[in-house]
């Protein structure tokens, strides 16, 4: 089949955009209530819950990925970037140490911790909410359906170029939804949001798959807004540890979004974006073709 009779459409392209995205939403909401229902039964605690919904949210999520890949797109989950789990060590331990990077630079600010005495049933909430839905739901699905789908089909619609700042620029203004921001804090999400993309769309280049990406994505969740430690300038009561910024300059806070779109966080994804390059311009790709 030649490339021409593959290329989408620009509506098969728009509807698989808009598609992807009521997945994440659909697939999130029936991830909810399941996980509601289950907590309702005697003897089954919150943590519990949390950890269905977490669960159940990329499953019910990849089921929707790719009934849209193979009806509408005719593309495989293998054409989605989405092949066998399979990880880079290199990828697995910036994972790691990009959020630590960035809470351990922010906690050498000054400020002051502020722990709040909570039991050990808010704590296992707080911990499995992070773990299974920030984490493993949100970090996968996000991963499956902005470098999956909508990158995927960008790229055969037009070009890499248009698939890397595309979805990254969406996924920046898809988080201003719901957020109370005022312009300054919307501009900052944006370019943060855009250049997180923009990470996490090389690293799904430069190892093959959205799996590499969803876990840098995942374990960034589980760190930096999972509630166990909380980096910002006023303390949050259900959360495990605070530390409270004493300064309000909006480079180091994040504005009114937090600290994942500070001048920090935004530093680390361009150094981790810059991994990315080198280690693709090393395996003898062109980058500059790409981008």
């Amino acid at each position: 089949m030649s490339e021409e009779k593959t290329r989408p459409s620009t509506a098969k392209t728009i509807a698989a955009i808009i598609l992807a995205i009521v997945i994440l939403v659909i697939a999130q909401i029936i991830a909810e209530v399941i996980g509601s229902l289950v907590v309702m039964l005697p003897g089954i605690p919150m943590a519990a819950g949390n950890a269905i919904t977490g669960i159940v949210y990329p499953v019910f999520a990849l089921l929707g990925v790719k009934l849209l890949c193979n009806r509408l797109l005719r593309m495989s989950l293998n054409d989605c970037k989405m092949p066998r789990f399979s990880l880079r060590p290199i990828w697995v331990a910036a994972a790691v140490i990009m959020p630590c990077l960035v809470s351990l630079v922010l906690c050498l600010t000054p400020g002051h911790w502020q722990n709040n005495m909570l039991n050990r049933s808010e704590i296992s909430q707080i911990v499995t909410s992070a773990i299974f839905f920030s984490g493993m739901g949100a970090g996968l699905v996000e991963e499956m359906i902005f470098r999956g789908v909508i990158m995927s089909t960008l790229e055969k619609r037009c070009n890499k170029f248009v698939a890397i700042f595309a979805p990254s620029v969406l996924f920046g203004l898809v988080h201003i939804i719901g957020s109370d921001l005022d312009l300054p804090s919307i501009i900052q999400l944006i370019i943060a949001g855009s250049v997180v993309g923009i990470l996490f769309s090389l690293v799904t280049y430069e190892s093959g798959n959205v799996w590499n990406s969803a876990v840098m994505h995942a374990i960034w969740n589980i760190i930096m807004i999972g509630r166990i430690l909380q980096i910002s300038e006023s303390a949050e009561e259900f959360t495990i540890y605070n530390y409270v910024l004493d300064t309000d300059s909006f480079l180091i806070t994040g504005g009114d979004f937090g600290v994942e779109a500070s001048i920090v966080a935004v530093l680390t994804y361009l150094v981790f974006a810059a991994l990315a390059i080198y280690l693709m311009r090393k395996r003898g790709e062109s980058v500059s073709e790409m981008l």
